[in-house]
């Protein structure tokens, strides 16, 4: 967990903002035990990832991945700052609408995520008399919301709404992997997978649907065909750019690392899971989401995947009882075909 979340709530916790009976949106919201200080009031949570909106609703939160549409309702919108400065700034930008003349707008991030820019930042979106806090390598910002730079704001939301990216083939958006280029690793893998893949697949880990798309013009036998992602808005992406394939589909916000019940039974699971968790390798990411897919395929059931070449997932497919057959090594990756 980011201890910029806890520096987030320090204000809070210490008395510094009251949030009283107050209406309060927290943007990119990530559970911590001094949460409990936002709920005086009327509290609102946003999150997109998954395995962070799952660990909120198990800690007894209610939480959409949607932003809230009504704008000048809010008190006090807090938001915790993702690493991507476009997607920040996108969501300082709705975070400012949605506040009422006068209300706070509370900002942190990690230092090397930005926090060092924060007050810029804020400023250059009209906020003025700014205060800050900096403990656990991060930053808090916040502001009160009077004569706020709607050009500004603007531009910010412009810039990190939804857009055709790949000359206009896909609709993608920043923040999600890899969302305005094609992942090399994809693109490699995309060379070895059979061209008579049919039956009933997934894309595990699908993104804007690149790989959903590759496979979907490529093998028309599919009947049917799951796409998901930890992303909300990547599998929102994905349903958009394949929506013209008409085999059945069905599009899952879930965490891969996690068995899904829903999914049994398939022929065949294209993969490229993440590696990371935050700047570290974190190789366990791929063994579950390598569990994961043996748990859904029928028995013979291929696995089609890719992963950078340092990363010791042969032992990992076999220790799941897959029979492992390395198809391609090269520019810094292997590919895999795995049979249950």
């Amino acid at each position: 967990m980011s201890l910029a979340v806890e520096t987030l709530l320090h204000p809070f916790g210490n008395g510094v903002l009251d949030i009283n009976d107050g209406k309060t949106a927290f943007l990119n919201a990530v559970y911590h035990p001094d949460i409990s200080a936002l709920k005086g009031g009327d509290l609102y949570l946003q999150q997109y990832f998954a395995p962070s909106c799952n660990e909120l609703v198990q800690a007894g939160f209610s939480v959409s991945p949607d932003i809230p549409s009504k704008y000048k309702s809010y008190d006090f919108v807090c938001i915790l700052l993702p690493k991507n400065m476009v997607e920040a700034r996108y969501l300082m930008a709705h975070g400012s609408r949605l506040l009422r003349a006068g209300g706070v707008l509370v900002c942190a991030a990690d230092n090397k995520a930005g926090g060092t820019r924060l007050k810029k930042l804020m400023q250059k979106f009209g906020f003025d008399d700014l205060y800050d806090d900096a403990r656990n390598k991060a930053r808090v910002v916040w502001g009160i919301a009077n004569n706020l730079d709607e050009a500004e704001l603007n531009a910010a939301i412009l810039a990190g709404e939804e857009k055709p990216v790949l000359g206009a083939e896909f609709i993608s958006q920043a923040g999600i992997f890899g969302w305005d280029k094609i992942d090399k690793g994809s693109q490699i893998l995309s060379k070895y997978i059979s061209s008579d893949l049919k039956g009933k697949g997934a894309d595990f880990g699908c993104g804007y649907g690149y790989l959903s798309d590759f496979i979907l013009s490529h093998c028309k036998k599919i009947k049917q065909f799951y796409c998901i992602d930890a992303d909300y808005r990547a599998v929102e992406l994905c349903r958009k750019n394949i929506s013209k394939y008409e085999c059945k589909k069905e599009f899952l916000w879930c965490d891969l690392t996690k068995p899904q019940d829903k999914v049994a039974n398939l022929d065949f699971i294209v993969m490229n899971p993440p590696f990371h968790n935050g700047k570290k390798t974190d190789i366990s990411i791929g063994q579950s989401f390598i569990e994961s897919a043996h748990k859904s395929l029928r028995r013979g059931g291929h696995l089609w995947m890719v992963a950078n070449a340092h990363l010791p997932y042969e032992e990992i497919l076999k220790q799941s009882s897959f029979e492992c057959n390395k198809l391609h090594e090269g520019q810094g990756f292997k590919i895999f075909c795995a049979v249950k």
